[in-house]
């Protein structure tokens, strides 16, 4: 069975504004990209991760909106129930494009390419469920690859299905699909993340928009941290902005300018009475683990008990903690008490230096490891004044 070139097939539209490899391929959204290039054969988690976030397909990477999600089934038989998978979901027509394209979909004798599968052979009647709903979505550890986690998708709602052996079983159904296909609405803000997203270069050691859908709510997803790739993403602060994110004022929410960062906020906002359910569940999850810093009791302060006596105090008064704290409120009780005191902190640590103003403005050096950003209670630094 020969190979159906990507020239001969009709890109939908949705999928137009994908870049291209040297071939002439479309990048899809879920491959692994760096500026070595693209690597069809591996799938990224750190991509799949931001596609659960903003209920975006794993092919052309944009919204599902009120279109059925739709799963590969990589087994024989009647569909199982629920349905679990390690693939994200895509569109319906970006599911027919691939059948006709993609090696493994085409040909009932292809085999899968990573090393973890790699004789895995294709079963030869292929299946497409499609669904109204991702009910959940969450880190598993793999089967073939002990210690390794990958994210797994839960559908629910099975709305319409179909089958095919060959690329030829889908070409009726992919043409009135294809003249049925309908523009997908998008905002200035999650255009903005999908021409980020999309983009063929990796940056950082891991997609900016992954970063993005972490403080959005991901971060608070069980053994997120866990997944293959998501290493670059530990120990910079995501779940204390998370926190920000989930308990912020809007005006905190939009605080960001630098690239994903600022386009998620608004985002956060437009959608904030319809989230995806995966991302709703996370944040539900987040609501117990985070609070805000006025809600914190108020602890012992004083030498020997958070700050070391002949430490500076960490009000930024320059006095030692021993003469600053005991017996009166210094700088640092106050600041504690400003509204959005930790929102201020915290974009100062995002932004590199303690440039906020207040109080804490007079302290330029870096948080260190063992203890919190304002030093009290030597809290770790991932967990100060917002956790």
């Amino acid at each position: 069975m020969v190979h159906a070139p990507q020239q001969t097939v009709e890109l939908p539209r949705r999928m137009q504004h994908l870049e291209r490899d040297r071939r002439g391929y479309p990048v899809i959204a879920t491959v692994e990209r760096s500026t070595a290039g693209v690597n069809f054969r591996a799938i990224s988690e750190r991509r799949k991760l931001a596609l659960a976030t903003f209920d975006w397909c794993a092919v052309c990477g944009l919204p599902f909106g009120d279109e059925l999600r739709w799963q590969v089934i990589l087994q024989d038989g009647p569909l199982p129930t629920p349905e679990i998978s390690g693939e994200a979901p895509v569109h319906e027509v970006c599911a027919l494009y691939a059948a006709q394209v993609c090696p493994f979909l085409f040909s009932p004798n292809s085999r899968l390419g990573d090393e973890a599968r790699k004789r895995t052979v294709r079963t030869e009647v292929m299946q497409f469920a499609g669904f109204r709903e991702t009910r959940s979505v969450f880190a598993h550890e793999s089967g073939l690859q002990p210690g390794v986690y990958t994210l797994h998708f839960e559908q629910a709602q099975r709305a319409d299905d179909f089958s095919y052996r060959g690329a030829a079983g889908v070409r009726e159904r992919f043409a009135k699909v294809l003249a049925a296909e309908e523009d997908l609405p998008l905002s200035d803000a999650e255009a903005e993340l999908v021409r980020l997203f999309n983009r063929v270069s990796d940056h950082d050691d891991g997609d900016v928009v992954t970063g993005a859908a972490l403080i959005t709510g991901a971060a608070f997803a069980k053994d997120v941290f866990r997944l293959r790739g998501l290493k670059a993403f530990q120990g910079k602060h995501y779940p204390t902005i998370a926190g920000l994110f989930l308990k912020g004022t809007t005006q905190e929410i939009r605080g960001f300018s630098d690239e994903a960062f600022g386009a998620v906020g608004p985002w956060l906002l437009e959608h904030m009475d319809n989230l995806p359910t995966p991302l709703a569940r996370w944040r539900a999850r987040g609501t117990g683990m985070v609070r805000r810093a006025s809600q914190r009791p108020e602890g012992p302060e004083g030498p020997g008990r958070s700050v070391a006596k002949n430490a500076p105090c960490p009000c930024g008064s320059g006095r030692k903690a021993r003469r600053c704290l005991p017996g009166r409120r210094c700088g640092l009780v106050a600041a504690n008490s400003l509204p959005g005191w930790y929102g201020r902190a915290w974009l100062a640590t995002v932004r590199g230096s303690w440039a906020a103003t207040g109080p804490l403005s007079s302290r330029p050096r870096s948080p260190v490891r063992g203890k919190g950003h304002c030093g009290v209670n030597a809290l770790r630094a991932a967990r100060c004044c917002t956790w």
